[in-house]
């Protein structure tokens, strides 16, 4: 991979992680990665300070947590979550970990999360791991894809929740739409019951919001707030 594309793709992962730090859904402990052959991904280092993230703070390691770039920068603690990903889906190109809010208010107290909001049709079946606890190891991160199979993001119970998908900008989309469909979903609660899309409506939102293109304008959207 040439310098210039490593370049922009760390730069690409630093704005997300910006991006989710200043709509907090993600804190300082949050982390996201995007992969960089088959068997290495880059990822934000552990120590680094998510609100004013540089390239620098990217760091390039193996399946195992090594790094393969000559640094001695560690990744976060909980790398598995992304290795595990990786090898077990190879179309998977980038995979986030939030720590947000409302999803997580309805995880801690066994709320399953409803589609109440049209982009969230998007997100599969929305999957609880059923553990609060750090997945940093190589068993905790199967565990983990075992609970996710085929969909788009995951539920960590009073954790926080792990988006996955082919590109920076899906998985950046999906990781937004989680949080936005928990948010309305909690919000409509404290007034009555919500409203939940039927599978037909889901089925008729999944065709037109499936899209490169909306994808891209929910990323420009958040984007345009930290500059």
């Amino acid at each position: 991979m040439q310098e210039s594309s490593q370049q922009q793709i760390k730069q690409e992962l630093v704005d997300a992680i910006r991006m989710l730090e200043h709509a907090e859904y993600i804190d300082h402990n949050g982390h996201c990665s995007v992969r960089r052959d088959a068997n290495s991904f880059y990822i934000n280092s552990g120590a680094s300070m998510r609100s004013c993230l540089t390239v620098e703070d990217i760091v390039a390691v193996d399946l195992e947590g090594r790094p393969v770039d000559g640094s001695n920068v560690k990744p976060p603690l909980e790398f598995p979550i992304h290795a595990e990903v990786y090898r077990a889906r190879p179309k998977i190109g980038a995979v986030f970990h939030t720590h947000p809010q409302w999803s997580t208010y309805l995880t801690m107290t066994g709320v399953p999360q409803k589609v109440v909001y049209a982009q969230a049709s998007l997100l599969g079946d929305l999957p609880v791991m059923n553990s609060p606890m750090s997945v940093n190891t190589r068993e905790m991160g199967e565990k983990m894809v075992g609970v996710m199979g085929d969909n788009p993001v995951v539920m960590l119970k009073a954790h926080g929740v792990v988006a996955a998908a082919e590109s920076v900008l899906e998985c950046f989309a999906y990781a937004a739409y989680v949080e936005e469909n928990a948010r309305r979903q909690y919000m409509a609660m404290q007034i009555g019951e919500p409203y939940v899309f039927s599978d037909e409506e889901q089925a008729a939102c999944r065709q037109k919001l499936r899209s490169p293109s909306l994808f891209k304008k929910t990323w420009d959207h958040y984007r345009s707030k930290i500059s």
